[in-house]
């Protein structure tokens, strides 16, 4: 019997691995290792999900039209220029399936965020990537690898493995001197963690540029990760492709109940930001002051390395931690990242723990013999 037979450019995927034996300590497990906001949803949000899983035998609005209202008015966007998706993610892979096609390319920094590789293999097109400069993004080195080819820029800023981003400005320049026919997609996942000041500023470019689209979630500053809910901000004349590319309603009632409830909570978001923004500097400093190598974030994460290791101490301290703590951290297996270790910014207490695994193991290393 023959089998099913994928399309020739579509290239089985390796799954990252994680750990998933029992923890040696029976200790409980502490997840570090998926960028989560570590806090719980608040009453009013928990309230608004009971609601309406009591009806959840009817479909949501398919357009989100009360979330789309509500994000119009809080971001001063036009309503018609924004659609919403279950996670940005979808969002991603419907402007890659509007805009790319077989032999086309798509236009990444060296490390950019892992979804903009599998867009590519979805749709078949040519994955180029831009070199960067310590860690991120080089605006001048992604003009230079725009070809007559390239059809969109994706670009996630704040980045995702490496915490990094661009300036307002920097991001201006790649939208004035891009042609005008080439997508560019800033992915602002993160931008919550930056300031106050800098998502407007973003959006902004949307507004004044036809071919730039920012895309945005709740899964991070607002902790509704297990909801799945983004949308985008783009040209009305981009939005009806992106309906036609998109599923039929593919954001859940329950999903923009909650969304819409978090949105009433600005104090709470900002006071939860507040909160990584600080631990993210106290565990900076303190990796910092270990020798250890880490990567200046503007996220709720942070990528850490041994300035030396090859990769296998970065594989030990995860193993490590997990044996030790029952802490879960990601390892950053990307070409040119494999030293380095990701962890997201918890709570106070797990990130004591995370501090103080993190200093057994380095002082348990063996230390080498005086010539």
């Amino acid at each position: 019997m023959m089998s099913p037979t994928p399309r020739s450019y579509i290239k089985p995927l390796t799954v990252r691995q994680r750990i998933q034996r029992e923890q040696p300590l029976g200790l409980p497990g502490i997840n570090m290792g998926y960028n989560e906001l570590p806090f719980p949803p608040s009453p009013l949000v928990r309230s608004a999900i009971e609601e309406t899983m009591g009806r959840v035998n009817s479909y949501g609005n398919p357009t989100c039209t009360d979330l789309r209202s509500a994000l119009s008015r809080i971001h001063d966007l036009p309503v018609d220029s924004i659609i919403c998706g279950n996670g940005s993610e979808e969002l991603l892979d419907v402007i890659g399936r509007c805009f790319a096609r077989p032999g086309d390319e798509i236009l990444i920094s060296a490390f950019g965020y892992i979804q903009f590789p599998i867009v590519a293999n979805r749709v078949g097109a040519n994955l180029v990537k831009a070199p960067e400069t310590d860690y991120s993004t080089n605006v001048d080195a992604i003009i230079a690898g725009v070809s007559d080819k390239t059809r969109i820029v994706f670009l996630a800023n704040p980045n995702n493995p490496t915490g990094t981003m661009c300036s307002v400005e920097e991001l201006e320049q790649l939208a004035q001197q891009l042609p005008g026919h080439i997508v560019l997609t800033i992915d602002l996942a993160y931008g919550e963690f930056v300031g106050a000041d800098y998502c407007p500023a973003v959006h902004s470019l949307a507004k004044r540029f036809d071919n730039v689209i920012v895309t945005r979630t709740f899964s991070k500053a607002y902790g509704l990760a297990g909801l799945r809910v983004g949308w985008c901000v783009a040209s009305e004349a981009v939005i009806p492709a992106l309906y036609a590319g998109r599923g039929m309603g593919t954001v859940n009632a329950v999903a923009q109940a909650a969304a819409l409830a978090a949105l009433e909570q600005p104090e709470t978001v900002a006071d939860q930001i507040a909160s990584i923004i600080a631990e993210r500097e106290r565990v900076t400093g303190a990796c910092s002051a270990m020798g250890l190598h880490v990567v200046a974030s503007s996220t709720n994460f942070l990528m850490v390395g041994e300035p030396d290791d090859d990769g296998q101490r970065a594989d030990a301290l995860v193993e490590h931690l997990f044996d030790t703590a029952g802490i879960i951290v990601n390892r950053t297996r990307e070409a040119g990242l494999e030293r380095f270790v990701r962890f997201s910014l918890s709570l106070p207490e797990h990130n004591d723990l995370l501090i103080e695994g993190i200093r057994s193991f380095i002082e348990a290393a063996p230390q080498n013999e005086p010539a």
